[in-house]
């Protein structure tokens, strides 16, 4: 799983190696709710082909080792046709780049309301759609892409989403549930 790289960034880098520690700290979010007592999450701006970075780290990890890393490429009125394609060619480059891997099915659902995370938030009334898929990598993390078609009452932008996670994260979020 170290192996894939967003950015050049991996799971288990330190996020020092990309980013000072004034700029992780002062870009700290409070999502999934973390209250900064197991893990931290840093927005920042990309670097190059995605237009953000979404960094997690452990909140007591003074080498702050990346634990989830999502790259976010957005745009207005991205559509959907040309999102998914991207889905399906970027799916296509994992499932043949590892052997350790396991792809889930192709997914769409509604966004539910949550106001704990930055795009469920902004629809309350559930109309925008997500198309993902997940990779298991086996007892190491997993990688979700995913396409946000995101309804235009809320203002937000779609997007094209790639998320990294190690096992470690992936179990705290499932607690968080």
């Amino acid at each position: 799983m170290r192996d894939f790289q967003i950015e050049g960034m991996s799971i288990g880098d330190s996020a020092l190696d990309y980013f000072s520690e004034a700029q992780l700290e002062d870009n700290e979010q409070n999502w999934w709710n973390y209250s900064y007592k197991e893990y931290s999450t840093s927005l920042l701006p990309g670097k190059g082909i995605y237009h953000w970075f979404q960094i997690s780290y452990k909140s007591d990890d003074d080498n702050f080792i990346i634990e989830a890393l999502t790259g976010g490429l957005e745009k207005i009125n991205y559509d959907n046709k040309e999102c998914n394609k991207k889905l399906d060619a970027t799916a296509l480059d994992i499932s043949e780049l590892f052997e350790n891997i396991k792809q889930g099915r192709k997914q769409l659902y509604k966004i539910v309301y949550d106001p704990r995370e930055i795009y469920h938030a902004a629809d309350e009334l559930g109309k925008s759609i997500v198309t993902s898929i997940s990779f298991n990598f086996l007892n190491e993390g997993e990688i979700i892409l995913a396409c946000y078609n995101m309804d235009k009452e809320t203002n937000q932008k779609d997007s094209f989403k790639t998320s990294v996670r190690s096992l470690a994260f992936v179990y705290y979020l499932r607690e968080t549930e």
